[in-house]
């Protein structure tokens, strides 16, 4: 045995020791080492906790199997479904062999008797997992510590030694997902925790681990817990653990995963489950954008644990918010043990107060006064809902800074016999610094509304955790205009705004290599949001978008516009015959059909496609660029791929104003650094404001909180410049890299990322495109690394991670430099180019070039064909498959402009896509003797990530494997199984190397 194993059984002992410490803490079971003597174990217990429904009659071997095969699951999200459960009970019904006895109502998991009852907590290690079937390389492997629930597997621990990173830990288990040893009876586990010893993190279990869902315990001190005995100590001790997973785990029924809570998350829920058994109200300040709707969630269903209370109510006070709001609590609520229900009308949501069912109502404050009202107006419906008034309610209230006024509070307070508790969530309470206007004995503040403050994460704690973005703000109006308020509604000004939200977009919003984020413009009335639309429309027809954007993005930017119309105002009129404008460009620009009379679902419509969560409007061709607004979806709404808000208006106040940008600041991906915030009024005022709410949100300060200003930037890129000019300067060097000591390749691919990092960081940086404007020490050239050694530099890169990630098999070589093997590059190869502006280059150069020979004129310009030609060349560093076929399409064209004059170039482009296609099914289809029609189904709706694909059972069924025996009788592929697994590791193979890359990226 190696030092290093001999050292991480140490340390698997030393975390045994923690955690059987005590009394009814885990049990260690020395006996158990093989999956079937897991099994054995769990139908011991099963039978020891059943013994009434048994009668006492121990379950056959027939019914053991039987039980097996119905609840084991195919992947872990199905498992964690099926443990759900009802009213917190995981039940199984057996139908017993002997006819004699009654069925039995079998008790797996009892989630409501937590530390007690028929729980039983285990802990085992170095459990065999066996080898696969699904390839001949594999070996059998050993899984460190499992910590079972009742027999069940339901926590992994992955430990590595402290030579080594966490993350060999985590690429562990991800290895072990790969290779399938994560199945049968340990598609159970929902929680992994990986370790080192001195750095310990959690993740929810799920087939495709990402890194940046790792979770690190946070103490109620705000100290992170690294160690992996203290770690072992609070998050996986008895009752902890077992909380962990009936209590703090959602499922994302849309996304298909396993959310395992943060530790902010449970501890606000701990706070006011504390409270309300006190019966004390309060609220919770967290970030917005850390998942407050989640939180909440959990509080609305935890609370209903306890007897005194009759209902929880989530309450909101927007219509657009409370179809956000219900969408989310059904999404978890879809596999758990209680119902959310959506209250159409004021008569629905009496009903269902009144149905005498313990669960969470989702409803707007406004639904509840109307039932007030109408029981003010009448005795006979006074008399109907009298019991009403006998409700022990909890209210939830998102938004809780505004969403209820003191009045309205006051008013719903009288309306109950006992007094409701509150818990109001929000990331900006209104404090003595910025409180309400004084109205007789009315609340001021958020305290004084609803109770002390029970939990805080503020936005600096939310960075810090990289839960969100930190902000770069770009004041960008004149100081010498603060005291002219006219001149920010003249036409001079608002063209120029225009102009600069198209220069800056570029950057902004990331457009180019596949990333296009959107953005919001806040304007200060209706009447100027119109004009600016007007403003937008007129600039691009005149051809003012920037050239470099069109390259990358022809059809930037699509616009939409949103707004409130009152049928009252007396502006209503011309109001909404802008809309009517607004809306018919809406319908051409995406093929809709909304009318004014469907002004909400338009505007939910518009929603849907700036937050891009539903997959329909995935694609870009069915996203939006800007939405300009006044107030609308400044508060409550999350878009991650939403970077930049713009504002042509006076400052908010402080509240106000870190809603709006927290608009901005959600993690999306990499490319995504900081939510982008631009002023275009009063740039003196602005800086104040902004310092003062983020004093006042960001607990004391904005350090962490605002992006680094140019020059930090710049010395950053700089530093990690000079440690890659040593490669730079002397190319000849990266030619013995490959057979270099390991240390000196680590050392080369850490320079490397650092300077993609830092060339990444400040590429979002606009002083790159007005360095003729800086000083000489404040100008940097990014850009002046030739291509061919920049190529050199990739692929010297990507050969060494590429043989360090093989060589990493070896547990014995610990990691001695910063390297992240999982590092994607952010800024190398960048496709400055897009597909659709080569395709309009090449279309138009077809119908100059027919025009020249219809006059008999055959002179070209060179210049415009050697440019499609370097268009195509960039665009092959993203995409070669699809360069290849637009390359040939394009030399034919040059010879033959003709032959397409009557032709769109993206019809001829996907037609030779497709007889590719065709010809590389056609090949497969005759290599195994498969039907082509079904193959072309399976391809067409294969989705990689899924385990069972569309079709797949027809493709691979045994008529098929007996044809191929007969047209291939000396293959290899003797059975019916080999002949399957190897079809559907082809089909996979196929479509991820020549399929998708042709596909388009639209």
């Amino acid at each position: 045995m190696s030092v290093a194993a001999v050292k991480e059984a140490q340390m698997e002992k030393t975390l045994i020791e923690q955690l059987t410490q005590g009394i009814n803490q885990w049990r260690l079971r020395e006996d158990l080492k093989t999956i079937p003597q897991l099994w054995a174990n769990f139908f011991q217990i099963l039978e020891d906790n059943n013994r009434d429904q048994l009668h006492d009659v121990p379950l056959t071997q027939n019914e053991k199997e039987t039980i097996r095969t119905q609840i084991t699951q195919p992947n872990f999200y199905q498992a964690a479904k099926f443990l759900a459960g009802a009213n917190k009970q995981v039940r199984h019904h057996l139908k017993r062999d002997d006819s004699s006895l009654p069925d039995a109502d079998l008790l797996i998991l009892d989630n409501s008797n937590i530390a007690g009852g028929t729980s039983v907590y285990e802990v085992v290690h170095q459990v065999e997992v066996n080898k696969s079937s699904l390839s001949p390389l594999d070996q059998d492997r050993r899984f460190d510590v499992s910590l079972l629930i009742n027999g069940l597997p339901l926590i992994h621990i992955e430990l590595k030694t402290p030579n080594f990173r966490f993350m060999d830990a985590f690429r562990q288990i991800k290895k072990y997902i790969h290779e399938d040893k994560f199945g049968d009876i340990y598609n159970f586990v929902e929680m992994l925790v990986v370790t080192n010893g001195t750095n310990t993190q959690y993740i929810p279990a799920g087939q495709n681990l990402r890194a940046n869902f790792l979770i690190s315990w946070i103490d109620q001190n705000k100290q992170q817990v690294n160690d992996y005995l203290d770690f072992a100590r609070d998050v996986l001790s008895i009752p902890m653990a077992h909380h962990m997973i009936a209590d703090y785990t959602v499922l994302d029924d849309n996304a298909q995963r396993i959310i395992l809570l943060r530790p902010y998350q449970i501890q606000a829920i701990q706070a006011i489950f504390k409270a309300s058994r006190e019966g004390r109200s309060g609220f919770i300040w967290h970030a917005t954008g850390s998942g407050k709707t989640l939180t909440s969630y959990k509080v609305a269903r935890n609370l209903l644990q306890i007897p005194a209370i009759d209902k929880t109510i989530f309450l909101i006070d927007r219509k657009d918010l409370d179809m956000q709001t219900v969408s989310a609590f059904q999404t978890y609520a879809n596999n758990d043990t209680i119902d959310v229900d959506e209250t159409a009308n004021s008569f629905e949501l009496a009903k269902q107060l009144g149905d005498g069912n313990r669960n969470v109502v989702v409803t707007t404050r406004q639904k509840l006064q109307t039932i007030f009202k109408r029981m003010e107006n009448s005795p006979e419906i006074a008399k109907k809902y009298e019991k009403l008034r006998d409700l022990r309610l909890a209210f939830i209230v998102d938004e809780c800074h505004r969403a209820v006024t003191p009045t309205q509070k006051r008013e719903l307070d009288r309306f109950f016999h006992r007094q409701p508790l509150w818990y109001g969530f929000t990331g900006t309470p209104i404090f003595a610094e910025n409180a309400r206007a004084e109205n007789g004995q009315d609340a001021r503040t958020t305290e004084q509304l609803y109770g002390p403050i029970l939990h805080k994460y503020t936005i600096e704690d939310a960075i810090h955790d990289k839960k969100v973005l930190g902000f770069k703000i770009d004041n960008e109006g004149n100081s010498n205009q603060t005291d002219n308020d006219d001149i920010y509604l003249t036409d001079a000004h608002m063209k120029a705004v225009v102009k600069q939200i198209l220069d800056l977009a570029y950057r902004k919003q990331i457009l180019g290599n596949k990333h296009r984020y959107s953005a919001l413009f806040s304007t200060s009335s209706i009447k100027q949001a119109q004009k600016y639309y007007h403003l937008f429309q007129e600039a691009i027809a005149n051809g003012e978008v920037p050239n470099r954007i069109q390259k990358v993005a022809p059809d930037f930017p699509r616009i939409a516009i949103t707004y409130s119309i009152s049928q009252n105002e007396d502006e209503s009129m011309a109001n909404q015959a802008e809309m009517k404008q607004a809306l018919d460009d809406y319908n051409k620009m995406f093929n809709t059909q909304f009318s004014m009379a469907e002004l909400g679902s338009y505007n939910r419509n518009v929603n849907d496609r700036l937050a891009c969560k539903n997959k329909a409007y995935q694609t870009r061709n069915q996203q939006l660029d800007l939405v300009i607004v006044v107030d609308r979806l400044l508060t409550g709404f999350d878009a991650p791929r939403l970077s930049t808000l713009y504002l042509d208006r006076p400052p908010m106040n402080a509240q106000n104003l870190i809603q709006a940008f927290s608009r901005t600041n959600r993690i999306f991906d990499k490319k995504k650094e900081w939510g982008q915030i631009v002023t275009f009024q009063y740039p003196d005022q602005y800086s104040e404001v902004i310092d003062k709410a983020l004093t006042l949100y960001a607990n004391g300060g904005t350090n962490g909180v605002l992006a680094p200003d140019w020059n930090t930037s710049r010395k950053r890129y700089l530093q990690a410049r000079k440690k890659l000019d040593k490669y730079v300067d002397n190319p000849q060097i990266m030619a013995t890299l490959i057979d270099a000591p390991k240390k000196e390749q680590k050392q080369f691919a850490e320079a490397f990322q650092k300077y993609d990092q830092a060339l990444a960081a400040i590429k979002t940086y606009d002083e790159l495109d007005k360095q003729d404007k800086l000083p000489t020490s404040a100008q940097v050239n990014v850009d002046d690394i030739p291509s061919e050694i920049e190529n050199t530099l990739e692929g010297t890169y990507q050969n060494i991670i590429d043989n360090l990630k093989a060589e990493n098999k070896n547990d014995d070589d610990p990691v001695d430099v910063d390297l992240d093997e999982d590092y994607e590059l952010e800024s190398i190869h960048i496709k400055e180019v897009d597909e659709r502006y080569i395709m309009s280059l090449i279309q138009d150069y077809i119908s100059t070039a027919n025009q020249r020979v219809s006059a008999s004129q055959k002179s070209e310009d060179q210049s415009e064909t050697s440019q499609v030609g370097d268009y195509i060349d960039q665009y092959a560093k993203t995409n070669e498959p699809r360069a290849n076929h637009i390359r040939s399409i394009w030399q034919d064209v040059q010879l033959n402009p003709q032959k397409y004059s009557d032709q769109k170039v993206e019809d001829v482009l996907e037609n030779s896509i497709k007889q590719e296609n065709k010809k590389i099914l056609s090949q497969l289809a005759d290599d195994f003797g498969l039907d082509y029609g079904n193959l072309n189904y399976v391809v067409n709706n294969y989705k990689p990530d899924e385990i069972n694909h569309k079709g797949m059972g027809d493709l691979v069924s045994k008529r098929y494997f007996d044809r191929f025996k007969e047209t291939h009788p000396d293959s290899k592929l003797k059975n019916w199984l080999s002949w399957k697994t190897e079809v559907r590791e082809k089909v996979k193979l196929v479509y991820n190397t020549k399929i998708k890359p042709l596909e388009s990226e639209e």
